[in-house]
């Protein structure tokens, strides 16, 4: 989440609610109530719905913040990626598999499907526009640069970047929302990554 050394209280606050809710989802899972929210953050109910409606809102103000964090991690990976396509896409990649199997992104998860089982799907919408917009657009901006200098021949951006996240990560992320994987450890992350970029240019480098 952001830095918050300089943020007015307001926000601090605000901030240390939604990092007590993460951690009551990585404890507790989907289920959690209001009433452990405002207990693990120290704040009356009272606090939770006049900034957030319910406990809804918290979980879409949630999925909100995850996504902001996403995105400046993100924007600062391919500003700083260096050396040719495919080192530059893979050091992307490496972060992107990081971000999708982390404990905040499979929190988040966990509550959007256990909504969307319920015929709740604001919060899952929520994810996948931010995922849309946050995540894949800096890829598929990647990609058309490629075009443009004649490394890439990719027709679809939208498909092509879905084909490297299932390269990249195939089902490791439904096995660890089930419990039943590990997360890689970074070494083992670059090297997905890695085979996962050499395989994708198989398909769209000219």
């Amino acid at each position: 989440m952001a830095d918050d050394s300089k943020m007015p209280k307001n926000e601090v606050r605000r901030l240390q609610i939604l990092r007590a809710t993460l951690r009551l989802l990585r404890r507790y899972g989907a289920g959690i109530t209001t009433a452990q929210i405002a207990a693990e953050a120290s704040c009356s109910k009272e606090t939770l719905y006049n900034w957030f409606g319910d406990r809804d809102g918290i979980m879409l103000a949630l999925a909100h913040e995850q996504a902001s964090g996403m995105r400046q991690a993100m924007a600062d990976r391919f500003a700083n990626a260096q050396g040719n396509l495919e080192a530059r896409l893979s050091s992307c990649a490496t972060l992107l598999l990081d971000i999708m199997t982390g404990d905040a992104a499979l929190a988040v998860n966990r509550v959007a499907v256990a909504q969307a089982s319920l015929e709740d799907a604001k919060l899952g919408q929520a994810v996948m526009a931010d995922w849309n917009e946050q995540v894949a657009a800096p890829f598929m901006e990647m990609f058309q640069q490629g075009n443009e200098s004649g490394e890439l021949a990719v027709h679809s951006p939208q498909e092509a970047f879905e084909n490297l996240v299932g390269l990249l990560v195939g089902d490791r992320q439904r096995r660890l929302l089930l419990g039943e994987d590990t997360r890689p450890d970074p070494a083992a992350m670059k090297a997905i990554a890695t085979k996962a970029v050499q395989r994708w240019l198989i398909l769209y480098h000219r």
